[in-house]
């Protein structure tokens, strides 16, 4: 770097404390107040330019008078001295300077990097040969959606406050600590990153937390804990181990002030508590009687909720706290930010157990793009699903969780296989590229021969195998890279593949799937109408109903389920008034009363 001047010829600063004689022959850099009043023989009270430019004394050698040079400190030199100045130090506060210096971390913008963190370094090395900081979280420059800078004057930004007022501070908070800004990298910022944290972030976790409250109020659920190693039903050994490891990965991240990668940890998070654990424990949360498995289930969501807001709460401190303050018992501190930051146990994960479902969450996440990528809606059952996987271990792991499969993807039944001859045939052209200079005038009669490879040898190639192909002149070895296989769906199936996992639906349908998946859409149909009836989710309903005669075979067919499902005590036809309801090709018309 080059030589920094610290002086500035004007007026507002803080005064360069050197006072010279007249006649250049003595300099004096006063020290200290007290050094400065013995000096000039008065009491000093402003040490602005305008006062401490009248104090004066003789010179050493009598033969002239001590005057402060004109010059003032440059305000970067004061920035750089806040570590010493903030404390008064080192006329006061020396133990706890010596202890708390250098600071573990600062935080500013990238623009400082040739000020405010250079003049920080420079002084503390001239000082004391150390830095002033370990870690500098360094942010970039927050530009308009088009990469502009932004100005008060064009308005080509909205106000923090109208963005605050509108999706409130937690989703602007954890839109830029989100974000790459934080990493010194420029952040071209819109709007629809603040409502991206609302839908990804906020409300999923203010589902979760609802879904809790309402059925811990209506068993009168009082807080408690489960030892994780009393845990019984995998669901909550799972949640609790992934909680755990929510734990490990923030707390890591967070210790390395990599604050985008600590908040990175937080969506994944949610969408396993309520995609996955919740979707899958809610039955036992609605049922009726309060056994030990209902009581674990509402000990591991309150000890997953908890946790999670205490990890989130340096990023967003308000939504927390405002859960904290309804979830927390007496004996707990007044704030979520007078709490201990979680701490990871490692006795508390179970690795396999995260494996196994890391499997199953792939599986049926492939099943619900397939579905979405052929419009087969999820409420419409189908025969079959067929999970491929040449990996042993991991169709091991696919069998124990098929029933788990089967239900999320709405399935009556799951094949698990090895290779995909059930789903897909192969066809093999070979690789003119690579044979074409070994076979010569062979090339003809050895390519011709590929074509006529059958699925199960192109598979086994697929596999890592190799296939001795005869021809007139000789025989060939060949493997994956000799040939290239073109993968057909076989008719009445789809098909995605994702490494070593293929997944595959029967589309062919019959009346009774049919009928089921009718039957999906008017549960759906009738919660809804519930939900925009204001009833509570214990209220039990009559249902009254009019269709025609296919809707009426569904009701009468399916009675049992939909009254289970819907909480009604009866169901019962008769024409009705007000618009109907378009159920796939069939209208109906609903009407709900409370019991």
């Amino acid at each position: 770097a080059r030589d920094w001047s610290i002086s500035r010829n004007r007026f507002w600063g803080n005064p360069i404390p050197v006072w010279k004689s007249d006649d250049g022959n003595h300099i004096e850099v006063i020290g200290s107040l007290e050094e400065l009043e013995a000096k000039c023989g008065q009491k000093v009270t402003d040490l602005h330019k305008h006062f401490v430019d009248d104090l004066t004394w003789p010179s050493p050698d009598g033969k002239s008078t001590m005057r402060r040079i004109p010059d003032v400190l440059d305000c970067w030199f004061e920035s750089g001295s806040m570590p010493y100045a903030q404390l008064h130090y080192p006329f006061e506060n020396q133990e706890y300077f010596e202890k708390h210096f250098p600071a573990d971390f600062i935080c500013e913008g990238l623009d400082q990097t040739r000020g405010w963190f250079y003049t920080l370094t420079v002084l503390a090395a001239g000082l004391y040969e150390k830095p002033a900081f370990y870690n500098n979280i360094t942010n970039g420059i927050v530009l308009t959606a088009e990469g502009k800078k932004m100005s008060k004057s064009e308005r080509n930004y909205t106000d923090p406050m109208e963005l605050i007022n509108q999706y409130g501070a937690d989703a602007l908070r954890f839109a830029l600590m989100s974000s790459a800004v934080v990493r010194a990298e420029d952040l071209k910022f819109s709007e629809e990153a603040v409502k991206d944290v609302l839908k990804g972030l906020l409300l999923p976790l203010w589902n979760a937390y609802s879904f809790f409250v309402t059925y811990a109020n209506i068993d009168s659920y009082e807080p408690s804990a489960t030892n994780h190693a009393d845990l019984k039903n995998p669901m909550d050994q799972w949640i609790v181990s992934a909680t755990a490891r929510l734990v490990e990965n923030a707390t890591a991240a967070f210790d390395a002030y990599d604050i985008q990668k600590a908040c990175s940890y937080f969506i994944p998070f949610l969408d396993e508590l309520n995609n996955w654990y919740i979707r899958r424990s809610r039955r036992r949360f609605w049922r009726g009687e309060n056994d030990e498995d209902k009581k674990q289930a509402y000990d591991t969501l309150y000890h997953a909720l908890m946790t999670f807001i205490k990890v989130a709460a340096p990023v967003i401190p308000f939504t927390v706290e405002e859960i904290y303050q309804n979830l927390r018992s007496n004996e707990l501190p007044e704030s979520i930010h007078l709490c201990d930051y979680p701490v990871y146990r490692e006795e508390e994960r179970n690795f396999i157990l995260e494996e196994q479902m890391a499997l199953t969450q792939k599986a049926i996440a492939l099943g619900r793009a397939l579905r979405a990528a052929h419009t087969l809606k999820i409420r419409q059952p189908l025969s079959k699903l067929f999970l491929v996987d040449r990996n042993e271990h991991e169709r091991e792991v696919l069998a124990s969780m098929q029933e788990s499969i089967a239900e999320e993807l709405n399935v009556k039944s799951v094949s698990i296989e090895a290779d995909e001859t059930a789903l897909i045939t192969y066809r093999a052209k070979a690789n003119f590229k690579l044979l074409g200079g070994k076979l010569g005038k062979d090339m003809k009669e050895v390519a011709a021969l590929i074509q006529e490879l059958d699925s199960k040898t192109i598979a086994r190639i697929l596999d890592g195998g190799v296939y001795p192909l005869h021809y007139s002149n000789g025989t060939i070895d060949l493997g994956v890279e000799e040939i290239i296989v073109q993968r057909s769906e076989i008719e009445g199936v789809k098909v995605i593949n994702d490494g070593t996992l293929t997944v595959g639906f029967d589309t062919a349908m019959t009346e009774e799937l049919l009928d089921e998946g009718l039957m999906r859409d008017l549960i759906r149909a009738i919660q809804n109408l519930r939900k925009e009836s204001g009833f509570d989710v214990t209220d039990r309903i009559m249902i009254t109903y009019e269709g025609d005669d296919k809707i009426h075979d569904v009701f009468t067919k399916f009675e049992s389920i939909i009254s289970d499902e819907t909480l009604a005590d009866e169901i019962t036809s008769k024409p009705l008034g007000g618009e109907a309801l378009q159920l796939q090709e069939y209208q109906v018309r609903l009407e709900l009363k409370q019991v």
